[in-house]
């Protein structure tokens, strides 16, 4: 993961839930783990085969795969799940995800879609204080944070946590990484920043420009996109 932002000119973040909006503004700022995610089924935020190559549990109705060694069948009878993980990776971190809006990433097309998945309340961070919001973190929690844009592939064996299936590269995803965990951790961690109002703009709307000039409108708290073609704006 590359700790830069020189392709965006702001993150945003989304919420289902107007609480959780405002609690983020206060200061409340919450990570979760990869397993959290793997064992999450909701569209756009579950993704099973989040930072590992591939996860599979029978109380997800999942079938679990043939595993060979040395040419031999592994007898997995009494085994609920497997997780199969990169071995240059043997820990998860808590990670925290935003979205990037750059000057050629297209997010504008995403738009719908994200609203529809994640909520309709939104902070925005500009990239001139990505760094500082950072040092914030890492300041409060006494924790190491890596930060950078995640990296889209269909290869199962490049998945990481800096990596997630090519099927989520409308998310235009960025994650900050707090620290590090176990691979089936699943309690999620808090941290309280201060002064973290400060640094978010203060966006009530959004205005995108799509390639094809086209501008999007959104307010906050609407599920709602205004799509108004470049002749009429």
């Amino acid at each position: 993961m590359k700790d830069e932002c020189s392709q965006a000119v702001a993150l945003i973040k989304f919420f289902s839930k107007r609480e959780h909006y405002l609690s983020f503004r206060k200061g409340t700022n919450l990570f979760r783990t990869p397993h959290y995610y793997r064992l999450d089924e909701t569209v756009g935020r579950g993704d099973r085969s989040e930072s590992c190559v591939g996860h599979w549990d029978r109380k997800l109705g999942d079938k679990l795969p043939n595993i060979i060694n040395n040419g031999n069948k592994v007898n997995l009878d009494g085994a609920q799940s497997i997780l199969l993980y990169p071995a240059s990776e043997q820990k998860d971190a808590w990670l925290q995800s935003w979205s990037v809006i750059g000057p050629h990433n297209n997010f504008a097309n995403s738009l719908e879609q994200i609203l529809k998945e994640f909520g309709p309340y939104f902070v925005v961070l500009p990239a001139s204080k990505i760094n500082m919001y950072r040092q914030l973190l890492a300041k409060t929690s006494g924790c190491k944070v890596h930060m950078g844009l995640v990296g889209y592939s269909d290869n199962p064996l490049k998945r990481s946590l800096v990596v997630k299936d090519s099927k989520f590269s409308y998310q235009k995803e960025f994650r900050f990484l707090l620290s590090e965990c176990s691979k089936g951790e699943v309690q999620d961690k808090k941290v309280q920043v201060q002064g973290i109002n400060k640094l978010l703009l203060k966006a009530y709307s959004l205005k995108l420009a799509s390639p094809s000039g086209e501008f999007k409108y959104c307010s906050l708290g609407s599920h709602k996109v205004v799509t108004v073609p470049p002749e009429h704006e």
